[in-house]
């Protein structure tokens, strides 16, 4: 009797080593980063991309742990509220838009997602004291520039930032269907007009899109800067024009072009739009995102002159 319980015991033991063996090799899903909750990231690499612009690689803590962050979200980064502004209430001349808080925080939307397990890369324009021709034509003085790009501006590597997410109302499910706010719409043709950092979250889409090849929408882009000088990560949208097959084409305008520019030139204007981004349809869907003057004078007027309605704009 003992002989057959030694028996019977041996397959059980190569059963349940087999199993073991299976659930050891099975792949896991990789760790997620973002859970919304507050967590330290640490700098790992900074590299200047403009002269006012820079790309921050943000450690994720392992090399096999992902971003998590759903196509057309955002995450929050935070910074103390300088001091002089804590006590006087004033930044830039005007009330402070904080509030007066101890603590203020931004959006961004890396360019880097899931795709890149270990980090995560955050390219933010530094915003420095100064005179700026906005995109409504008008000059504005700026005695003390921008809170969180300062902030950052002043980090070295090895130095750590607090951030938050997913956060945002609009994600891109794929195939031209968007989750908005109430509602979820898909189209075949989706327009982009975006300044400065405002390129980011059209990159996040735009890849996304083009890395599936059951993905068949179309893009179009405008991206407007003030020289030259300021066009980010102009290889990475010529790659992605190239490799597109026609699905996706971008469009330069520069305030201050230098000679013999081949692009746009100026804010953006309706005779811009009608040429470079898709007609107005059902099937079309314009995003934007700049700073709040270009989206308000010189994309969300121009595209109601054109016959766009404001259902069809969604802003990040």
């Amino acid at each position: 009797m003992d002989g057959d319980f030694i028996k019977a015991g041996v397959p059980a033991a190569a059963l349940i080593v087999a199993v073991s063996a299976l659930l050891f090799l099975w792949p896991r899903a990789p760790a997620v980063f973002l859970d919304r909750k507050r967590k330290k990231a640490r700098i790992v690499d900074i590299k200047e991309l403009s002269s006012d612009t820079k790309r921050y690689r943000l450690s994720l803590g392992s090399s096999s742990t992902i971003l998590g962050l759903p196509v057309g979200k955002h995450i929050i980064l935070y910074a103390p509220n300088p001091k002089s502004c804590v006590k006087s209430g004033k930044w830039n001349g005007r009330d402070d838009p904080d509030k007066g808080k101890e603590e203020i925080e931004r959006k961004y939307t890396p360019v880097t997602g899931n795709e890149t397990p270990g980090y995560v890369d955050l390219v933010i324009k530094t915003y420095r004291p100064g005179t700026v021709k906005m995109p409504d034509g008008k000059e504005m003085k700026w005695d003390d520039g921008g809170k969180m790009s300062l902030f950052l501006d002043g980090k070295k590597t090895g130095d750590t930032v607090d951030i938050m997410g997913p956060l945002g109302a609009n994600e891109y499910l794929g195939c031209g269907t968007f989750k908005l706010p109430g509602r979820t719409v898909s189209v075949k043709n989706v327009g982009m007009l975006s300044g400065g950092t405002g390129l980011t979250p059209m990159l996040q889409v735009a890849q996304q899109a083009l890395q599936n090849p059951k993905d068949t929408t179309k893009f179009s882009l405008i991206y407007a800067n003030k020289t030259e000088g300021d066009i980010l990560c102009l290889d990475l949208l010529e790659d992605l024009a190239k490799k597109s097959n026609g699905r996706f084409k971008f469009t330069l305008s520069l305030d201050f072009p230098p000679p013999n520019w081949k692009g746009k030139t100026g804010f953006i204007t309706q005779e811009m739009i009608q040429e470079c981004l898709p007609p107005v349809s059902k099937d079309t869907l314009v995003l934007l995102c700049g700073p709040p003057p270009m989206i308000e004078f010189a994309c969300k007027r121009n595209l109601e002159a054109i016959g766009h309605p404001k259902t069809a704009m969604v802003a990040f």
